[in-house]
């Protein structure tokens, strides 16, 4: 009979042995698919290309961050969408590499050009944003203005190509006063509609234009 007992613990013991590996493995498999989890989500928000914050890091993650600090009437945020024009030309006539190698240097330039607190964003494309805080009505073009005339002047290349006589479309819209929480998801997707449709104006307009807002309004 003590025998058989101590069997019967043997096997319990093993059981109990066997159930802590599978417990000690499906934890650790748990802990793997978490961390590729993470990996993908940071994936998510970064542009292969260039490695810069996408748009989905802009629209979904960061504008929502910024517009939760517009507790003040005194708030106020500037966004700037800008596109080269006519890079599909250039994809065409020199090939997608030369296309990719032209918009790592785009990114280099734009990121060359950012002032105090400005962020850079590779939206999609060839697109690429600037979100500027707590900056007056109205700089949002002005700045823009700056952009494009600098841009104008610079000289780009690609697999041995020069293209000096580049020009760029931008959209810009301005966020400014008090906004409550329950709004921040309205205000974000009316940012990036008037984003979108501004800089679809600006190149509809024939390239090497801007359009901000027509008139003052929560997003101007």
């Amino acid at each position: 009979y003590i025998e058989i007992l101590c069997s019967d613990c043997d096997s319990i013991l093993q059981g109990v042995h066997m159930a802590d590996e599978s417990l000690d493995q499906l934890k650790a498999r748990i802990q793997r698919l978490e961390e590729e989890n993470r990996k993908w989500m940071r994936l998510a928000g970064i542009s292969r290309l260039t490695k810069l914050p996408n748009s989905l890091m802009l629209f979904q993650v960061v504008l929502p961050q910024e517009l939760a600090k517009g507790k003040a009437e005194t708030f106020a945020l500037s966004c700037i969408l800008i596109c080269p024009d006519k890079l599909g030309t250039i994809n065409q006539e020199n090939g997608r590499g030369a296309g990719d190698q032209l918009i790592r240097q785009l990114s280099q330039f734009f990121k060359n050009q950012l002032e105090l607190n400005e962020r850079l964003f590779h939206c999609d494309g060839a697109n690429f944003a600037i979100i500027i805080p707590t900056k007056p009505e109205g700089y949002a073009k002005r700045r823009a203005m700056l952009l494009k005339n600098v841009f104008k002047e610079e000289t780009f290349s690609a697999d041995g190509v020069e293209f000096n006589d580049m020009t760029c479309s931008i959209g810009t819209a301005e966020v400014k006063g008090q906004i409550e929480k329950v709004e921040i998801s309205e205000v974000t997707d009316k940012l990036y509609n008037e984003l979108c449709d501004r800089l679809y104006q600006a190149k509809a307009s024939g390239g090497d234009y801007i359009v901000g807002s027509p008139k003052s309004s929560r997003t101007a």
